[in-house]
C-alpha cells in the first residue's frame, strides 16, 4: 500500500512539474528580447499615476471624504456622485482597491522583470505577469469609462486618470511587449478571463443602497445661530417693515413689482378721490390682494419643521407640500426632477407614503443642478438642461393650486424617462387654469421660491441629492429600501 501511494503521487508530481515546465518554455519560445529602458519608464510612470488615483479614491472612500477638485453638485464632472453608485463596487468591494491590487502587482513584477540582480528566467516570467496584468488594466478602463459615459453620464476625473494610465501602459505593449503573437494571445485571454469576473460581478450582484447619512447635535448652535427661513411673498417694503420681527431671524423675503404699486393707492386716493370714493376701494384692494395670496394660506397655529439639529427652521404652510399639515410626520426633500437617484428615492418615499398614509407629509424643495438658476453649480451637466424651468414650472402649480402639485410632481417623477419642459407644461396646464398658471410664471415669484431653495441647499453643505433631511438626521443619495426608509420616518420625523 505505502509504495502504491507513493508511486501514485509520484507520478501526480511528475505529471504536474512537466506541465508548468512546457508552459514556461512555451512562453520563454514565444519572448523576444526584454523591453528597453524607455518602455520601462513609460510603464513605470502610468503605474505610479494610477496608483495614487486609486489610493486616494480608497482614501476618501474609507474615510468618507468629500473627493477634492472633482465637484459634487451634478455636473458632467462629478467625482461624488460616480462614487455613490453601484458601478464604485464590486461584490461590495470597493473597485479602487481591485485597481490598486491590479496595479501594485503590475509595479512588483516591473521591478522584477526590469532588474539586473534575478535571472533571465524569472525576468522573463514577470514580463509575462505584466503583460497580462496591463490587458486586464486596459479592459477595464474600457469598461469604467463606458459605464460613466453612457449609464452614469457623470465623470471621475481621478478614475479617468487611472484608466488613461491604463489604456497608455496597455497601447505600450502592444507595442514593445517582449511577448510574440501566440503567447500576447495567451495573455489577452488570461487577462479577459479575470476581466469577466469583474463585469459579471458588477452586473449581476444586487445593487445596495448607494447613500450617506448624516447626523446632528440638537440643537445644533446657540439660538442666535438659528435660521427660520420664510418665503418668498409678494409684499411691498412698506409691508415688509411693518410685518417685522426684530427678534426673528428671517430672511426677508423679495418683494413684487405689482404690489409695490398697488401699496402706493391709499396715498394717490386720500389726494385725487373724495372720502366717499375712499370707503370703498381699500375693500376692493384687500379683496385683490387676498385673492392673489391665497394660494399660499397662512395658518394661524403655525408648526414649524427643523432641520440640520434644529439650525434651520421652516413653516410647514410656507413652502410647497405634498400631505397634510397636520400630518404625525413631516420630512424634507431636496431633489432634482432630472436627477435619476432622485428618481430612484422618490418611488421609496412615495412606497413610504403609501405605508404611513395620511401621517407623512413631504415638504418638496426643488434645486436644480443648473448653473442657471444655482451657482453652487459650476458646469451644467447636458442632462439637467431644463432642470430650472421644470421646478418653477412646479412652483407655480403650487402656487395656483397647492392641491393640484402632488400630481404635477407624482407625474414627473414617473418612470426612468425625465420629462421635456414642454411636455410638463401641457401636463401643468390641463391641472390648473393656464392663464393663472402663466401669469405666477411671468411674475418671478416661482423664481425667487428657487432661489431661496437653492439658499438653503448651500447652507445644509449643498453637495450631493437628493437630500432627505429631518430634525436631527439627513439622509444624502439614493435610498431604495421602503422598510428602512418607514424606519427612519417613525424614528427621526416630528
Amino acid at each position: 500500500m505505502n509504495r502504491t501511494h507513493s508511486a501514485s503521487f509520484t507520478h501526480g508530481t511528475a505529471y504536474k512539474v512537466p506541465l508548468i515546465a512546457k508552459t514556461n518554455r512555451w512562453f520563454f519560445r514565444e519572448m523576444k528580447s526584454l523591453p528597453s529602458w524607455p518602455v520601462t519608464l513609460v510603464l513605470a510612470l502610468c503605474i505610479s499615476v494610477a496608483i495614487c488615483a486609486s489610493g486616494y479614491l480608497l482614501w476618501a472612500d474609507l474615510t468618507s471624504s468629500k473627493i477634492a477638485g472633482c465637484g459634487d453638485t451634478g455636473g458632467l464632472v462629478d467625482c461624488g456622485h460616480v462614487a455613490k453608485t453601484r458601478w464604485a463596487l464590486w461584490l461590495g468591494v470597493p473597485v479602487s482597491l481591485l485597481a490598486l491590487g491590479i496595479y501594485f502587482t503590475m509595479a512588483i513584477a516591473l521591478v522584477v522583470g526590469s532588474v539586473g540582480w534575478f535571472s533571465r528566467s524569472v525576468r522573463k516570467v514577470s514580463w509575462v505577469v505584466v503583460t497580462v496584468a496591463v490587458f486586464a488594466a486596459g479592459l477595464s478602463a474600457i469598461w469604467f469609462i463606458a459605464l460613466q459615459m453612457i449609464v452614469i453620464k457623470h465623470i471621475c476625473l481621478y478614475c479617468m486618470i487611472a484608466h488613461a494610465c491604463g489604456l497608455v501602459a496597455t497601447v505600450t505593449m502592444l507595442l514593445a511587449s517582449p511577448l510574440r503573437a501566440k503567447a500576447m494571445l495567451a495573455a489577452a485571454a488570461l487577462s479577459f478571463a479575470g476581466f469577466a469576473v469583474l463585469v459579471v460581478g458588477q452586473v449581476f450582484a444586487r445593487p445596495q443602497d448607494m447613500h450617506r447619512i448624516e447626523r446632528f447635535d440638537n440643537p445644533a448652535g446657540s439660538e442666535s445661530e438659528q435660521i427660520e427661513f420664510a418665503p418668498p411673498k409678494d409684499r411691498s417694503p412698506a409691508e415688509e417693515e411693518l410685518n417685522e420681527q426684530p427678534n426673528d431671524e428671517l430672511f426677508q423675503p423679495p418683494t413684487s413689482d405689482y404690489h409695490s404699486a398697488t401699496a402706493l393707492w391709499p396715498d394717490l386716493v386720500s389726494v385725487y378721490f373724495p372720502s366717499q370714493a375712499r370707503i370703498a376701494l381699500p375693500t376692493f384692494l384687500a379683496t385683490e390682494m387676498t385673492a392673489d395670496d391665497a394660494s399660499v394660506p397662512e395658518s394661524a397655529n403655525r408648526r414649524i419643521v427643523a432641520i440640520q439639529g434644529g439650525a434651520i427652521k421652516l413653516d410647514i404652510s410656507q413652502w410647497p407640500l405634498i400631505g397634510s399639515n397636520d400630518a404625525k410626520y413631516v420630512l424634507v426633500a431636496m431633489f432634482d426632477y432630472c436627477c435619476p437617484p432622485c428618481r430612484k428615492t422618490y418611488m421609496t418615499v412615495t412606497r413610504a407614503r403609501e405605508n404611513l398614509g395620511d401621517q407623512l407629509a413631504v415638504i418638496c424643495l426643488p434645486v436644480p443642478l443648473n448653473s442657471t438658476c444655482n451657482p453652487s453649480v459650476r458646469v451644467t451637466n447636458p442632462n439637467f438642461e431644463e432642470s430650472c424651468e421644470l421646478a418653477k414650472l412646479a412652483v407655480a402649480v403650487w402656487r395656483v393650486d397647492p392641491t393640484r402639485f402632488a400630481s404635477l410632481h407624482n407625474w414627473m417623477f414617473q418612470g426612468t424617462v425625465v420629462p421635456s419642459y414642454a411636455d410638463a407644461k401641457v401636463k401643468a396646464a390641463r391641472l390648473v387654469d393656464e392663464k393663472k398658471l402663466d401669469a405666477e410664471i411671468a411674475s418671478g415669484i416661482p423664481e425667487k421660491y428657487i432661489a431661496k431653495h437653492v439658499e438653503i441647499y448651500q447652507q445644509v453643505g449643498a453637495g450631493a441629492i437628493p437630500k432627505l433631511m429631518f430634525p436631527s438626521t439627513s439622509i444624502i443619495g439614493e435610498y431604495s429600501s421602503v422598510e428602512g426608509m418607514v424606519d427612519v420616518i417613525r424614528r427621526e420625523a416630528k
